[in-house]
């Protein structure tokens, strides 16, 4: 091994920063595990079972149409500042959250907390990749995936105890201090030197990105249930969406600065990782989404049991981050993204035995391999896409990664939330409840929960298909890269 071969020791700036952004990493993953332990508990206080999905929808969408906008933005103006904003964003949106007495305002709270989001998850990410060099990437990637982890473990216990105890908004409330921390961290240790290239920001390809997937989310969660897939109004607003979607290309050609820079798309190995990451979205916002109502609702387990289903997954996901990171500077990331899209598919395949086996064992072990399997093929793409783009599109590129798993999940959430809508019944609110539940006479409950445990399954079988495509995809496209010299960060800009 040569010295060039080596990496310097992490500074004293690098530490405080990975802390920063660790607090961070756990805000995100607090809010996603704990928000889906309680929602059965929310639904049935709060009724609307038929707007589930959008709580979790309206979030993704925020989150994902504003990621290129923040991405822009911190390759233009430097990553402290739009960190900031979009975490001071998230923190207020979370306490809004908690204040909520009905759904649509729940729904309207969550698409704030996403806003934020969308700054703050992929520019976290992005820092990271600016103060290591490729190969300390690929090692704390899997330390930022244990604290995700770790988080993400103790925010379904956190959020049943929370929720049977002082109550649900307070599963939103807990946001506040480690947002608080994590922003003070950045703001006092996070330096960065660069140079500032101003660019006009593309407000219209927002505006037709944005127009183009409330357009296609509301059609396939909503839109079929409410007017029939077949209607006028259905075909119509897919239509639109399609319409959007061009015209946000073309816009993109156009334009000087386009908010999604479509040249990193003639990359093999950006395409690759979008189009896995998009299907691994669905595939992990779906089982976040509708694993707890099949252990509270059609089981009958407490929240806490529903947390600790989901919470496998976070188990799988930091211990397969830690070995990807370590396996990719040895063999390289096909061999690992293909292991880890193939236990998507053996994970997503378990999960569908859900409403045929009733035990929360079975249901962890579904969720822990289908976590394995996203620890292994999401770090190990963003740590290569990363390393193979030059500094002032690092950002962006991170962004993509982030846009791609977002949206996935956003279409597939919507989607079976569709799916789900058209087969639960009168009394399924009710039964998510523990203590609405025991209003609801035997045989209302009975039929309610043979008619939820049936959209629940269509739904995990689309999940299965998502996985088996991913699979697929890698396969047949993902390249055969490694972490080498060539793949060391641009010059443009560094933080000290």
């Amino acid at each position: 091994m040569t010295p060039s071969d080596l990496d310097p020791p992490l500074t004293r700036d690098q530490l405080l920063v990975t802390a920063g952004i660790m607090a961070a990493i756990a805000v995100a993953a607090l809010d996603s595990t704990v928000v889906g332990t309680a929602m059965p508990t929310i639904i049935g206080q709060l009724g609307g079972l038929s707007e589930y999905s959008w709580v979790f929808t309206a979030y993704l969408v925020t989150s994902t149409t504003t990621v290129p906008v923040f991405a822009r933005l911190a390759d233009i103006h430097g990553r402290k500042p739009v960190f900031l904003f979009g975490l001071a964003l998230f923190v207020i949106g979370s306490v809004l959250c908690g204040t909520a007495t009905s759904m649509p305002a729940l729904i309207a709270f969550r698409a704030l907390q996403g806003l934020g989001a969308g700054a703050v998850q992929p520019i976290s990410f992005t820092i990271a990749g600016d103060i290591f060099t490729p190969r300390q990437r690929a090692r704390m990637q899997g330390v930022f995936s244990g604290v995700w982890g770790v988080s993400a473990i103790i925010g379904p216990a956190l959020g049943g105890v929370i929720t049977t105890t002082v109550g649900w908004p307070w599963v939103f409330e807990i946001n506040l201090p480690v947002g608080i921390l994590a922003g003070a961290i950045i703001w006092f240790a996070f330096h960065e030197r660069f140079e500032r290239h101003p660019q006009p920001i593309d407000w219209l390809g927002a505006i037709l990105l944005t127009g183009s997937i409330l357009l296609l989310l509301f059609a396939v969660s909503e839109g079929g249930q409410l007017f029939g897939w077949t209607s006028p109004l259905v075909i119509a607003m897919l239509a639109g969406s399609v319409v959007l979607l061009v015209a946000f290309v073309v816009n993109a050609r156009r334009v000087a600065a386009p908010l999604i820079d479509l040249q990193l798309l003639r990359s093999p190995l950006v395409r690759a990782g979008l189009g896995i990451g998009g299907l691994a979205g669905i595939v992990m916002f779906g089982l976040t989404t509708y694993v707890p109502p099949m252990v509270q609702g059609v089981h009958g387990g407490t929240a806490l049991e529903a947390g600790a289903a989901v919470a496998a997954m976070s188990i799988g996901w930091p211990v397969a981050s830690v070995v990807a990171g370590r396996l990719l500077i040895r063999i390289g990331a096909r061999p690992i993204v293909l292991a880890g899209t193939g236990m998507l598919v053996v994970g997503s395949l378990l999960v569908t035995q859900l409403g045929r086996i009733d035990a929360l064992p079975f249901a962890m072990l579904a969720c822990a391999i289908t976590g394995v399997g996203m620890g292994l093929s999401s770090t190990t793409l963003l740590v290569v896409i990363q390393g193979a783009v030059e500094w002032q599109r690092r950002a962006v590129a991170t962004g993509l990664v982030q846009f791609s798993r977002t949206i996935g999940g956003a279409v597939g959430v919507g989607v079976m939330g569709g799916v789900l809508t058209a087969f639960v019944g009168a009394a399924s609110s009710a039964i998510l409840d523990p203590v609405a539940r025991g209003t609801v006479s035997t045989q209302a409950a009975a039929a309610a929960r043979d008619s939820l445990s049936a959209g629940l399954n269509v739904t995990y079988w689309l999940m299965f298909g998502a996985a088996a495509l991913a699979c697929l995809l890698a396969v047949r496209t993902m390249p055969d890269v490694s972490l080498g010299h060539e793949l060391a960060a641009g010059a443009g800009g560094r933080a000290d």
